[in-house]
This record gives structure tokens, sequence and C-alpha cells, in this order.
């Protein structure tokens, strides 16, 4: 592996992908794309909106994407503030239908694209540690059964989900705003399933169940709620968040003949989050590294291929000399971006009445005004990580 490179990219996702393909196709000489896991951690399936092909187009990716030939995905229905099901399809969209993607397949693909464009990919080398240094950063990192090994990268893009390793390391702070869970399964589509081509979102009392074709005869479903909520309802253990799964309406009639209950559950993080400062000299976090968005949003994979993309034009900006310009830049984006996010979550979430005295819907309704002459936080819910 190179001891220096022009940019280093932390993590080897969507946002990451994307951005070390940008910044090959911007000119950029070395760019380290830098991955912890082996590629084989089991992944959420995902819908991918119509427009997200206008993103791949402007990565260069439009055509090897269409020859994965994922399946189609024409829209959503939803039973959200009433019993019966409402419609969003994509018929008149012009930009055509979306898809429903398997992360772990798109990720390799992503990845594959990447050392196409001449990004120099490491699997399995984990980032442990970052000091600043003379014009750029040395990250300390390590792989299975070799010594610590130290990179001296011009600029740095933290791409590391969630988890903001890069960024943490150098000050920033995660503000919180829920504690919401997801937890998954892929179960067989029975013969008579009607679940068709587009997903399937139904609201219960502790949250909100999704559910998605992924192949002709299996299906994602996924439960979302909060912790407390979680345990409360033993969730964690496969026969019970199998029985919850019989007592809804919609998604369980789509799936068909009940399945037996699957022998395991993922559960991920899915909360509404976002870095106090999302980049600093030399260094820039991406993708849910710098905001995470609720899943209903279904803007994850979305927004992460927006985020690499935009963020490999800042920082070629950067490393030509426009530097603190090309930083504020990214972080007001960000910053409005999330603030907007923030906005329609709320006016979503409002739309559903049924269980006002329910903690989940009680905990993402608006609180009461500041009353006059107090000053109130900007974002109040906010809580560090």
């Amino acid at each position: 592996m190179d001891a220096h490179c022009e940019v280093a990219v932390i993590g080897a996702g969507p946002a990451g992908c994307a951005a070390a393909i940008a910044l090959r196709r911007a000119g950029i000489g070395s760019v380290q794309l830098l991955e912890a896991g082996d590629g084989q951690r089991p992944r959420f399936a995902e819908s991918l909106p119509p427009d997200t092909g206008l993103v791949l187009a402007e990565l260069g990716l439009r055509e090897a994407f269409a020859a994965l030939r994922c399946d189609p995905c024409v829209g959503s229905a939803s039973s959200w503030g009433a019993e019966a099901l409402g419609y969003n399809d994509f018929l008149f969209n012009p930009h055509g239908p979306g898809w429903h993607i398997e992360r772990r397949r798109f990720d390799a693909f992503l990845r594959e694209q990447a050392v196409a464009q001449g990004a120099r990919l490491r699997m399995g080398c984990a980032f442990e540690s970052v000091q600043a240094g003379a014009g750029g950063l040395h990250l300390q990192l390590r792989s299975p059964g070799r010594r610590a090994e130290v990179l001296h990268a011009r600029f740095v893009i933290d791409a590391t989900g969630q988890a903001a390793r890069v960024a943490r390391a150098l000050g920033a702070q995660r503000l919180v705003h829920d504690r919401l869970v997801c937890l998954a399964a892929l179960l067989p589509l029975a013969p008579d399933n009607h679940l068709g081509q587009r997903s399937l979102l139904e609201a219960v009392d502790h949250g909100w169940w999704y559910a998605a074709r992924i192949a002709p005869d299996e299906a994602l479903v996924v439960v979302a709620t909060d912790p407390d909520l979680l345990r409360a309802r033993g969730l964690q253990a496969p026969d019970a968040w199998h029985r919850q799964l019989l007592q809804t309406r919609h998604i369980a009639a789509a799936i068909g003949r009940p399945a037996p209950a699957p022998a395991r559950l993922t559960v991920r993080q899915a909360r509404s989050a976002r870095l106090d400062r999302c980049g600093g000299p030399r260094w820039l976090a991406v993708g849910d590294a710098a905001s995470a968005f609720d899943p209903l949003s279904s803007q994850g994979v979305h927004k992460a291929l927006v985020d690499g993309l935009r963020a490999a034009g800042h920082a070629y900006r950067s490393l030509a000399g426009a530097g603190e310009r090309a930083l504020a830049e990214h972080a007001q984006a960000l910053e409005d971006r999330f603030a907007d996010f923030l906005r329609i979550r709320a006016h979503f979430y409002a739309q559903e009445p049924r269980w006002p005295d329910a903690p989940f819907w009680q905990r993402r309704q608006p609180r009461p005004a500041t009353a006059p002459g107090a000053t109130a936080p900007r974002h109040p819910r906010e809580i560090p990580a």
C-alpha cells in the first residue's frame, strides 16, 4: 500500500465508492478506498427512486448498472393514516420506474466500478486514529495479522456510516433525534402472494412495517420501532417478530400463506442524526457519517450517492486551494438538507393519528411552541450520541 495519497476515502459503501469514482473521473491521481469489512456483512435490500438513475449517469455508471438487471420498483403502497392502502406510483415519472436492489450485490458493483476507474481498493483495512500533519492528515490503519500502518493523505473523506469514525476522532459530535431501530428478515413468498413490484408500508401502534420483493420468490420484511418497545414486545426473538408480522393487515396478506418464523433477524440502528460539524481542515464526512435519515424517507442509498458525488467536487476544490470555501459550502448544503428532512419527516409522522397515546407516535409529534421570552435550541430534540 502506498504511504502517501492525494485522497483517502474511509468506507467503501455507496457514499465512499461514489466519492472515489467521481474523484478519479475528475483527474485526482491517487485515490485510496479503504474498507474495514470483507463485504460479506448482511445488508438490507432497498428500493431506489427513479431519479437515482440521474446520479448513476453522472458517475458514468448508467449502462453498467442496467446490466445488473435489478427488478423494477413501480411505486409504493401504504396504510398510513388510514386502514385502506394509498398508492404512489412511478407511472408518470419522467425518469421511469425505480429499482429493488440487493445491497451486498449493489455495493460489490460499486467497488468494482471504483477499481475500474483507478481507485485503489483495500478490504479488511480498519481505521484506528488520525493526526493532523504538514500538508494533510496521517491515518493509522490496521489489517488482520499485520502491523499498524500510516497513510499520509492530503485529504480524507469519512464514509464510515453512522459510526463517523474519522469525524469523531477529529472532535465532531453526533446529535441524535430519535432511537429508531429496524429488525429485518428475508421471507419466502407463497405462491398466492400479491406483493407485486411495489414496496408496501403499514403503520402499527408500535411503529411501522415494510415489505418489498427482492426475488421472484423472496421478500425483505422489516419492522421499525424504538428500542424500549422492541424489548417490551420481545421483537428481537424471531418467533415474537413473526407473530407481530402475522397481526398486520396488509403485509401479512401480501406475502401470502404464512411462512415459518425466520431463523434469524438482522438488526440495524436507523436513527435520524447528524454531526455538529461535517468537515474541517483537509476532511469531509459524507453519507450517513454526516447525516442519517429515517428510512421512511427512502433516501438512504440515493442520498449516499449524491453525497459522495458532491463531496468529490468539494475535495477537488480544496486540493486546488479553495479549502475553507469548499468546506463551508459542503457544510451549508448538508445542514439545509437535514433541516428540510426534519420538516418533511415531521409532516409525514403527523399524518398518522390512529394511536395518539402510543409512545412511538407521541415521540414523533411536534413539541408545543416555546413560551414567549424563552429561548429554544434550533433542534430541540437533538441529543449527543
